[in-house]
């Protein structure tokens, strides 16, 4: 599949829901003979604008951009007549590339509602939680009791994809330190709160706020805590351990009752899907 994107995690056996977007998503909206294509990549959903990703697409002829975002590694920008920088995820994405403002419309999986209609807001569904896919590895146990404590639903990225949309479907409120989960929440319109635990890259989070017109903001769950390994200095930090899984819930708790949740304007987000369905469709008439 010509379509480039964050692949690591699949590589070792497991999966990121932000990541597996792409393959489902995109092969949906692109013509099979571009998603086929020898010499045709487009890069897709994803903070992949770095050096090293734009490496591994170079031998291709040309190169579509496709929303996608700049975040992590360096960027040397210089390109030639073989990239075409259709858009980007973006304001600050743009500018980082010297782009023209107006293509930085925003991140390519609010078309996510394309595929998976909108269903009227129910405010009696689950309160549901979404780690990053790496904080679930490293801290499991506690984030799963915390949960369970306060009626939460743990959701994880690396669950099924249609499984992860229908949860995220039916909750009543998303607190999200996937980045992907609230852009999926707000698509289903679904109101949600942004936080911080293992994971935040601020230059991410802030290019898709100001593309959705909304004002920054994102609170830290605390303290850090890790799963406990087995053995005997393990048992005797356990008291200490199970005291940070408390602090963490109230932490919880806290985002849970005091926050205001977020949801972008409902005529904003019909705007910039409009304009992104108007970017698939040049791309599709000129590569396709």
């Amino acid at each position: 599949m010509a379509v480039y994107y964050y692949q690591d995690y699949s590589a070792g056996g497991s999966r990121n829901f932000g990541d597996d977007i792409n393959p489902k998503l995109l092969q949906h909206l692109f013509s099979t003979s571009i998603i086929e294509s020898e010499s045709v990549c487009i890069m897709g959903i994803g903070t992949i604008l770095s050096d090293e990703h734009l490496h591994n697409v170079s031998r291709y002829e040309r190169k579509v951009i496709f929303s996608s975002g700049v975040g992590y590694g360096t960027l040397d920008k210089h390109f030639d007549d073989s990239w075409d920088f259709v858009c980007v995820r973006g304001p600050n994405t743009s500018a980082k590339l010297d782009l023209p403002p107006e293509k930085g419309i925003c991140d390519g999986a609010i078309l996510l509602s394309k595929i998976y209609p909108v269903k009227a807001y129910q405010n009696n569904g689950p309160v549901v939680f979404i780690p990053h896919v790496e904080s679930s590895w490293k801290s499991s146990e506690g984030l799963k009791a915390a949960c369970h404590n306060l009626g939460i639903e743990y959701l994880v990225p690396d669950q099924e994809f249609d499984t992860f949309v229908k949860v995220v479907q039916s909750a009543s409120l998303v607190i999200t330190e996937a980045m992907h989960g609230a852009i999926l929440a707000d698509t289903m319109r679904i109101p949600w709160i942004p936080v911080e635990f293992h994971f935040h890259n601020e230059f991410k989070w802030k290019d898709w706020f100001s593309s959705m017109q909304l004002d920054y903001v994102s609170y830290p769950l605390k303290p850090l805590f890790w799963k406990r390994n087995t053995g005997l200095l393990s048992k005797l930090k356990l008291p200490y351990q199970l005291m940070k899984y408390k602090l963490f819930e109230r932490s919880l708790k806290n985002v849970m009752l005091k926050q205001k949740p977020i949801l972008s304007n409902d005529f904003h987000l019909k705007n910039l899907q409009k304009s992104l369905s108007n970017r698939v469709d040049y791309i599709n008439k000129k590569y396709g």
